[in-house]
């Protein structure tokens, strides 16, 4: 018997060992932030939390998304193009279900805004909302009622709430209260800086007057500022503001005051996100950790354009601090945040896709301080935890067979190797604004074709005078929508016979 319980410690010890070694994940997405908007890359907004891991990390300058908040968190839950799970979840391995086959612990503090609920799709422990945005301060949601759980319980939120904060002081809880033999994946998914633009005071007033020269000096500032710091190639061109930019010079000294109120909150509200990411990382580092914890950083989409602010705020003059607000800012600084980008959320520009991803991994990177330039995206992430967790895709989950798994994992990207390029990349928002990318051609809308190599500002339209290419990216595009999308956006709709 002592024989056998040796030869059993013998073969079993190992594999222990192993999973012990493994790192733990985090991963952190905002809300609506800009690729220009954190001070690693180029911003004037006080980051150093976030400047520090990117100083000992990496910074991933090609990375994408999918330009909006649920399509995003879709493709980044379940490693596959978004389009391809409507009507098909139940086929859907997400990334805390296939981890929690390798005995990770699975967390989840923040917005989650797709399909079913977190504790339903792997995640053990959860603290946040459903829907696709709320008040920072009380909760309710943006067309009303209230969506924030604990476990998936009614929360009752306390006077003092701040989400940020909330979001934080959770994901400390559950690193105190986890299984120390065991890693974990933590999603962290701040709603910040999505609007409405809500901060508490002290952090508004920090950035108040600050952007009394308005977007455009922003936007040059910034660009002149991304070149210094090598995010940019140093012959890019800054693309032309977009045609519904307004001219700073022309607004009223009223409406100047208003704007840098607007962009002062906006900017408070990522700098109180960097202020967070400093306690958990602070934590992390006093459970000894931090070493092997794999750190990721990223937003959803680019900057949003839409001004909704509500008009009780305008008509009562509420400031951002005022839990009764509902501030929003204008295309114009959306602009300025996406520099030097063209466009915005919900487009397929790089103004709307196109994000500054941050990774920390003392333990896994071999190249700290070094920049990543090849094309990534969201689908990477599932197959990159995977090969961290050591755990292969399941063929069946839960009695259903699982459905195809994409990406490419960015694991030698932490060694400084070149991993495999995408064969293609498909976007898509809602049918209407999609993109292919293949290679270092972009096509967008069907209509407008871009040399990313030469002019990721698409600035030059090339459809007409590469008409072979054009012609060949609308082929593969078509191909692409009809197995990933059922053809729903290269099938024309049939049109409405006009009426006699």
């Amino acid at each position: 018997m002592h024989k056998l319980f040796a030869l059993f410690t013998i073969f079993i010890l190992p594999f222990f060992i192993s999973a012990d070694e493994r790192p733990n994940i985090m991963l952190i997405l905002v809300d609506d932030m800009g690729y220009s908007d954190l001070g690693c890359f180029g911003s004037e907004i006080d980051t150093p939390n976030l400047d520090k891991l990117a100083s000992q990390g990496i910074k991933f300058t090609h990375f994408t998304n999918n330009s909006k908040c649920e399509t995003t968190r879709t493709s980044l839950m379940s490693g596959r193009y978004h389009t391809e799970t409507y009507k098909d979840n139940h086929s859907t391995v997400t990334i805390p279900e296939n981890l929690g086959l390798a005995g990770y612990q699975n967390w989840m503090v923040g917005k989650w805004h797709i399909f079913d609920k977190p504790m339903d799709r792997g995640f053990e422990r959860y603290f946040g909302f459903h829907e696709g945005a709320t008040n920072f301060f009380n909760g309710e949601g943006t067309g009303g009622g209230y969506s924030y759980f604990e476990d998936e319980q009614p929360y009752e939120m306390p006077k003092d709430f701040y989400s940020t904060n909330a979001f934080t002081d959770y994901a400390i809880k559950y690193i105190d209260e986890r299984k120390k033999e065991k890693p974990f994946f933590m999603y962290m998914a701040y709603n910040a800086p999505h609007y409405p633009l809500q901060a508490p005071k002290e952090d508004v007033m920090k950035y108040r007057g600050k952007y009394m020269e308005g977007w455009q000096a922003l936007r040059e500032k910034r660009f002149k500022r991304m070149k210094e710091l090598n995010i940019i190639p140093q012959d890019m061109k800054l693309s032309k503001p977009e045609s519904n930019i307004k001219s700073w010079d022309k607004l009223s000294q009223e409406v100047k005051e208003d704007m840098d109120l607007r962009m002062a909150a906006y900017a408070a509200m990522i700098d109180v996100v960097d202020q967070n990411i400093g306690r958990v990382v602070k934590k992390l580092d006093d459970e000894k950790i931090l070493d092997n914890t794999l750190i990721i950083f990223l937003s959803d989409n680019g900057a949003c354009p839409f001004d909704r602010t509500r008009k009780p705020t305008k008509k009562n003059n509420l400031m951002p601090w005022d839990p009764a607000s509902y501030i929003c800012y204008p295309a114009s600084w959306a602009n300025a945040c996406n520099t030097p980008f063209r466009m915005y959320k919900q487009n397929q520009h790089e103004g709307g896709i196109a994000t500054s991803m941050i990774t920390h991994w003392p333990a896994g990177i071999t190249v700290p301080g070094t920049f990543n330039r090849q094309r990534g995206h969201l689908i990477d992430f599932h197959a990159t935890f995977r090969e961290l967790a050591q755990v292969d895709y399941p063929s069946e989950y839960k009695g259903n067979k699982a459905a195809k798994v994409r990406g490419i994992s960015l694991v030698p990207s932490f060694k400084g190797q070149k991993r495999p390029e995408h064969e293609f990349l498909y976007q898509n928002f809602s049918n209407r604004k999609t993109a292919f990318v293949m290679g270092k051609w972009k096509l967008i809308n069907a209509k407008e074709l871009y040399d990313l190599e030469t002019d990721r500002i698409e600035s030059n339209d090339l459809s007409e005078s590469h008409p072979e290419q054009m012609q060949l990216m609308l082929t593969e595009w078509k191909k692409r929508d009809l197995e990933l999308n059922h053809g729903r956006a290269t099938v024309k709709k049939p049109q409405k016979k006009k009426k006699k």
